[in-house]
């Protein structure tokens, strides 16, 4: 069983039990990707030690006039996945679960505790699977610029601008040093001075400047997202075949050029002889970057639009599209997108592929992991039992993201 470092508990909690509420506000707590990720298709055939794809590259020979042709085989490569565990996790303690209940209400608490608990667990774990679909698969979630050490075991880091993502830092989170297993608790972000304190949990790791900062357990274990493939290669290889004709990304250097039109239909003529007329449906946003394109003259050619999923919220991505090259292409923004880039891809070649009987209904990307016909697990630390239980929310499985079908536009201007 996992280590303990925090729970839900009476001692943490007990302001929530002594008065009526009206509410408890969870959307601020994070984005919300249910337009984005709710259309990537989830196909839970993944039931091997890995996954074989086919993808015919070109019809190969056999073709003449005038006599009958030789014969040559059809060009075919066979992309392999593996399956990658997410896993995200909650500890409740059985007297919070019962203090609040009254008489089958919630009368003297915000929420029942264990809906509550249920709710956290699964809205952190679809921001985890957000995050890893924009990522490298590499877990890191910065690189250490500088490190003040505050007191033994307690340390304030400085991310280097190149590698911070906002989004990525999180309060009470876990994260690994390097390739260190000690544990590091989040107490304190600074988003505008990129700064991070990180208080020691176990072990004995120390950060150094040039280290990565990984989430727990998670040093290249996680799936591979955007930017792992947006990033790859010659010599590299993606699921297993070598980066090379119509087997890699199209990328479009802007030379520190703000987001327009011209900078899109030219990305997208270069897309459109490598995938054979397959082009983007949606093209992602960094923040900044998307702020540029609506300050603009082309923010003209910005049709809003009613979203299908969650109407009322805008999903943490701008609903809208734009015309271009003859299409509607629904533009989005992501707060896990580097500042200088812009993805374009097409939603019908994007798959999550997940071990069967996975997922729940919906947009859901995982499930809970049952224990019997329970999903609590009483919990023990070296065969005593605790009077606390965790749950574990899971999903077994990777994306497959064609390089075929994707763009990527680098080195935008960050000047808003």
């Amino acid at each position: 069983m996992s280590s303990v470092v925090q729970q839900l508990s009476l001692a943490d909690l007990s302001n929530l039990y002594q008065t009526s509420y009206g509410g408890f506000e969870v959307d601020a707590a994070g984005w919300d990707n249910r337009q984005l990720i709710g259309t990537i298709r989830k196909n839970q055939k993944f039931n091997g030690n890995k996954l074989v794809m086919a993808q015919l590259q070109d019809y190969g020979g056999g073709q003449s006039s005038g006599s009958l042709p030789a014969s040559s085989t059809a060009a075919i490569i066979q992309p392999e996945l593996f399956a990658k565990s997410v896993y995200s996790t909650t500890v409740i303690d059985n007297q919070s679960m019962k203090a609040a209940r009254r008489a089958g209400t919630n009368l003297g608490a915000f929420e029942d505790a264990t809906e509550l608990s249920m709710q956290i667990l699964k809205e952190s774990f679809a921001m985890q699977i957000a995050r890893q679909f924009f990522g490298n698969g590499s877990g890191s979630l910065g690189v250490i610029q500088t490190v003040t050490t505050n007191a033994p075991g307690d340390y304030t880091i400085l991310i280097t601008a190149a590698s911070y993502i906002e989004a990525n830092w999180i309060l009470n989170d876990l994260t690994n040093v390097a390739s260190g297993t000690g544990l590091f608790l989040t107490t304190e972000i600074d988003l505008e001075a990129r700064t991070i304190r990180i208080i020691r949990q176990s072990g004995a790791d120390v950060p150094l400047a040039g280290q990565n900062i990984y989430k727990q357990k998670s040093k290249d274990n996680e799936m591979l997202g955007l930017k792992g493939v947006a990033d790859a290669v010659a010599p590299q290889s993606l699921y297993g075949v070598s980066i090379g004709y119509r087997w890699k990304p199209v990328v479009l250097d802007a030379l520190g050029a703000s987001p327009s039109l011209p900078m899109f239909r030219q990305l997208d003529q270069r897309m459109r002889f490598q995938t054979r007329g397959v082009l983007p449906t949606d093209y992602i946003f960094s923040a900044s970057a998307l702020t540029q394109f609506e300050n603009s003259e082309d923010q003209k050619s910005i049709i809003y639009v009613e979203p299908t999923i969650a109407p009322e919220r805008e999903a943490g991505s701008q609903v809208a599209a734009i015309k271009l090259n003859g299409r509607l292409i629904r533009v989005h923004w992501s707060p896990w997108i580097e500042n200088d880039r812009i993805y374009a891809v097409n939603r019908n070649k994007i798959s999550l592929e997940l071990r069967p009987e996975t997922v729940g209904a919906g947009e859901e990307c995982g499930g809970f992991i049952e224990n019997g016909d329970s999903i609590f697990f009483p919990l023990q630390v070296s065969g005593t039992p605790l009077d606390s239980f965790a749950m574990f929310y899971s999903t077994y499985g990777n994306f497959y993201i064609p390089p075929t079908f994707l763009g990527v536009i680098k080195n935008l201007s960050t000047v808003i």
